[in-house]
């Protein structure tokens, strides 16, 4: 019997349709403000961003179906989710599991949520194309959305690139009339651990009115706010990073995993985190691929659902038989996939 391939079998997408850009009052305080970092992040022009009101499991509701569409199948046919919705609403529990109730996915469905912000599609994608293969799952819905425009402080330079956005994959194997859109071939890690810590999304305390330390006093009452955000902070030492890991170390794991499977830059087009164009440059500069494809200037920095957006949007006009997704994570790791688009 012909082992039947296991791939990509749909993809979907959605982004908020409220667009945020350059002259939004939202950014005012920044266009008056010397920071820290602001030279680093640039490129963008517009970003979508989710509207008041609305959530990321909205959207990402929405990408979802479309992907199972797209694979051919019903939500009654998904034996797993895998991934990630970002930032969670709670602590615990976790997001993903609304998400399931809210698609329709059956009542015995397996959610397994990521946290490997933001390298969540490609971790999902490995945990996906495994369990097919051993046959543990039939059929995994891969579901990625990112609300990070909600998750920054609009006195830090990274808020600049901010953007929503949610993407959906189905991992199977291929059946009559149904054939992959992308199969896994590889991936590497690069992993610098030390600087955990750098770029973190956390809450801050806030100051007492009284002066007091920030922690809360046995007079207080415990459910007044006394913490700011969570929002996305990145250290002096996280912004030098920024360029020395993101812009010379991260492309090894692309390198060498181009090198590895005998391939050269000519056969694959890059994809990946776009955090600014700076980074996107260097990439571009020091990896030569045949085609360097990114979406910042119109949808600006959409952190754990770039990539798989850019996959679908490559979907058609791509012109390499390999894509590299190379992804970044604050803790700080990359991670570099290797995906072969089907003829």
């Amino acid at each position: 019997m012909v082992e039947r391939r296991v791939g990509i079998l749909g993809m979907g997408h959605t982004l908020p349709s409220q667009i945020r850009y350059n002259n939004d009052p939202i950014f005012e305080w920044l266009r008056k403000h010397d920071v820290s970092g602001k030279d680093l992040f640039l490129g963008f022009d517009r970003r979508h961003v989710l509207a008041d009101g609305e959530t990321v499991i909205d959207i990402l509701s929405a990408a979802a179906l479309m992907a199972i569409h797209d694979a051919g199948l019903v939500p009654e046919q998904i034996d797993h989710v895998i991934g990630c919705i970002s930032p969670n609403s709670y602590i615990v529990p976790h997001d993903l599991f609304r998400l399931a109730a809210v698609v329709g996915l059956p009542k015995n469905t397996l959610t397994v949520p990521l946290a490997n912000d933001f390298a969540n599609f490609n971790i999902a994608a490995l945990l996906s194309d495994s369990l097919v293969r051993t046959g543990r799952a039939h059929n995994v819905l891969i579901a990625i959305g990112g609300g990070w425009s909600r998750a920054v402080s609009y006195t830090t330079s990274q808020a600049i690139s901010a953007a929503d956005g949610a993407a959906a994959a189905v991992v199977g194997r291929e059946r009559l009339g149904r054939t992959a859109l992308w199969t896994l071939i590889d991936s590497e890690v690069i992993a610098q651990e030390q600087n955990f810590g750098q770029m973190a999304l956390y809450a801050q305390r806030r100051e007492v009115s009284d002066g007091a330390s920030t922690g809360v006093p046995a007079w207080r009452d415990p459910t007044e706010e006394l913490f700011s955000g969570p929002f996305f902070q990145i250290t002096q030492e996280g912004l030098r990073e920024f360029t020395t890991f993101g812009g010379g170390t991260a492309p090894l794991a692309a390198l060498r995993l181009i090198q590895r499977q005998g391939l050269t830059a000519s056969d694959v087009t890059i994809t990946g985190h776009q955090a600014s164009r700076t980074l996107l440059d260097v990439w571009k500069t020091s990896l030569a691929p045949a085609k360097l494809f990114d979406t910042l200037a119109c949808l600006g920095n959409m952190t754990v659902a770039t990539i798989p957006i850019n996959l679908c949007r490559l979907r058609d006009v791509l012109t390499t038989p390999y894509v590299v997704a190379l992804a970044l994570a604050p803790d700080m790791h990359a991670h570099a996939l290797l995906l072969r688009r089907t003829p």
